[in-house]
């Protein structure tokens, strides 16, 4: 359902998936359509929502448990969780670089000719970034919700050496520039340096596309060499689904050391990260979308939720944005949009338009570093939204992607990733947020290309 050329033709309450580039080939020179390439599925159900629903909270009832009785337990054990929470973050880390590597040169090395409207998508898509980012910087600099997480940062500063130093250390634009060009090819995935990983992604993918095309079209060792990347990032995708199965024991482990070193008032400076993060998002969903759905797109807002609520749910219940495409395309095929526009906005673009993980990524960031106590300037904040930008654009559509992204910011930031575990109590919700801002914006941005179809909305 990811690949563009999919078309979902919505059928009762099922979903008609046709795959039109792997269709056989008739003598005639025409498609034939057989029951090998039709795959069909239900509309999304939501069954397993309350399984990974329920995982998580039983996961925080345990970790509360432990926690507010931790003089009965050994020191010892409590040092454990610690490095039971780190687990998956740093098995993460250690696949996001790779990730964000092969992603980024798959979507050079398309073999999709330039669709029309592609000038209007990344327009559209740069002023939602621009918006985003600009909407975490407001809350953030102005609520200062990072003040309520010094507890937290206290507590690492105090137990890892990973934190110390990090109170007199600044963003550098001149370390930022000169880490664009890689000393070596395999150097930026040793340090996870998101510049320099995506200048290599960049330059493989464009070089490989201008060395396989040819007049008689694309070279056969281009395209197994594209087959074979494809294949790479399918297999580093299963990996991070693997390793995200281990959340859960994550969030246990979290709660139960933060609880036992600052009991339950943790959660107060957690609560304002939620309310922050998720707030921003409805700001820029109340503001920004329903603007372009409104003024650009002439489409009724009441007609927009109608249809949009099936995916939106679906994705903050999966937790991925990219399992929702689907329900997504048949949302905006009910919302009359055309398929040229569904595909480019949806299935293009959302490797572009992450304003739920751009947004969540700048407001963590420097709700983290508020807490550390630096004291960044605007100019420092900017280059942090830059990095951000960076990390979201190969990462989109997986679940926990804005863990995968702050695990390659957060150290070029200065801070470290032991961070990462104080967030996850409350984080895999705020993860859900983030998918169903994403599905909102993918379904914007399609209307916004499309323009005002008002008499074709059924």
């Amino acid at each position: 359902p990811s690949h563009p050329c999919v078309s979902p033709t919505q059928h009762r309450n099922k979903t008609l998936i046709i795959d039109r580039q792997n269709l056989p080939v008739h003598p005639s020179g025409t498609n034939v359509l057989t029951k090998d390439t039709i795959k069909t599925s239900r509309v999304p159900d939501f069954g397993n929502i309350r399984g990974i629903f329920y995982s998580n909270v039983i996961a925080i009832i345990m970790g509360l448990a432990f926690g507010l009785n931790s003089k009965f337990i050994s020191p010892t054990v409590l040092e454990v969780f610690s490095d039971l929470a780190m687990l998956p973050v740093t098995l993460i880390k250690g696949f996001a670089g790779p990730l964000l590597f092969l992603a980024i040169c798959l979507g050079f090395m398309s073999d999709q000719p330039v669709l029309p409207g592609v000038r209007k998508l990344i327009i559209i898509c740069l002023r939602n970034a621009f918006f985003a980012v600009l909407i975490a910087l407001l809350l953030v600099n102005f609520l200062k919700p990072g003040l309520h997480l010094t507890d937290l940062a206290a507590s690492l500063s105090g137990t890892s050496s990973a934190a110390s130093g990090f109170l007199t250390k600044s963003v550098s634009w001149r370390d930022a520039i000169r880490s664009i060009a890689p000393e070596s090819i395999l150097s930026p995935f040793l340090s996870n340096n998101i510049p320099a990983i995506l200048t290599l992604a960049i330059l493989f993918g464009v070089g490989a596309r201008l060395q396989g095309h040819s007049e008689n079209g694309w070279q056969p060792w281009f395209l197994n060499l594209r087959e074979g990347i494809e294949v790479a990032l399918g297999i580093v995708s299963k990996v991070l689904v693997i390793i995200l199965k281990l959340m859960p024991l994550a969030i246990f482990a979290a709660v139960a050391k933060a609880v036992s070193t600052h009991g339950v008032g943790v959660f107060k400076g957690l609560t304002w990260y939620v309310a922050v993060t998720v707030s921003g998002m409805l700001l820029q969903v109340v503001l920004v979308y329903h603007s372009l759905i409104w003024r650009r797109a002439e489409r009724s807002i009441t007609d927009f939720w109608k249809y949009a609520k099936v995916p939106v749910l679906y994705a903050f219940g999966v937790n991925s944005s990219l399992s929702a495409l689907p329900a997504t395309l048949s949302a905006l095929d009910q919302l009359g949009c055309s398929k040229a526009s569904a595909r480019l906005g949806a299935c293009v673009g959302t490797n572009f338009n992450n304003d739920g993980i751009l947004l969540y990524e700048v407001a963590a960031v420097l709700m983290l570093a508020q807490g550390f106590g630096l004291d960044w300037s605007l100019v420092d904040q900017a280059g942090i939204a830059f990095l951000c930008v960076v990390a979201t654009l190969g990462v989109s559509g997986f679940p926990e992607a804005g863990v995968v992204a702050l695990s390659l910011v957060l150290p070029m930031a200065g801070l470290p990733v032991e961070l990462i575990p104080l967030l996850l109590p409350v984080d895999w919700f705020v993860a859900r947020c983030r998918s169903a801002t994403n599905v909102v914006s993918d379904m914007t941005v399609s209307l916004a290309i499309d323009g005002p179809k008002m008499d074709s909305v059924r």
